[in-house]
């Protein structure tokens, strides 16, 4: 079926995209700063970067590029209150209230219990409509043992399951 109403039919198109949910943390010294993202993806393994979209209008926009470092924090399925927390339910400093959050040496806050931290320099913002697009470089990695994340598909939370192996 054809979508003759482009945005309509773009919203329903990316309801379908599941994606993993993650943070974006950062600092610019006096105040901390953090999102919910979903729109996050590898660019390349060498050297290691990522690729992040940030809603001009967010508050971390401005002190993200200023600062030009951050961590992106990937969420396990049983942090649905963080995501929440950092998608507007709850303003400012009260959001890294929940969460166990330490600063790393580059004095950017990160989550703890996050099911990994990738710890970013970036190298480009590309400004596109309501967005910037940040390509930033990997410098640190930290990884939890397990794999759980926490999923978003069509405006709900999802975790994965293991499909049965066909021959």
């Amino acid at each position: 079926m054809i979508i003759e109403d482009i945005q309509h039919g773009f919203r329903g198109a990316m309801r379908r995209l599941a994606s993993t949910v993650s943070l974006i943390s950062c600092s610019d010294g006096a105040e901390r700063y953090g999102i919910t993202v979903t729109a996050v993806t590898s660019v390349c393994a060498e050297p290691a970067a990522v690729l992040v979209c940030v809603n001009k209008s967010a508050s971390i926009h401005d002190p993200l590029v200023a600062e030009g470092n951050f961590y992106l924090n990937l969420l396990c399925s049983n942090q649905i209150s963080l995501s929440e927390a950092f998608s507007g339910k709850m303003k400012g400093r009260e959001r890294f209230e929940l969460g166990k959050w330490e600063t790393g040496r580059n004095g950017q806050p990160f989550l703890v219990d996050a099911q990994a931290n990738l710890f970013c320099l970036i190298d480009s913002v590309v400004h596109y409509g309501t967005h910037s697009v940040v390509i930033a470089r990997v410098k640190e990695v930290r990884l939890a043992e397990g794999i759980a994340p926490l999923i978003y598909q069509d405006g709900k939370y999802a975790a994965t399951a293991p499909l049965p192996e066909f021959t």
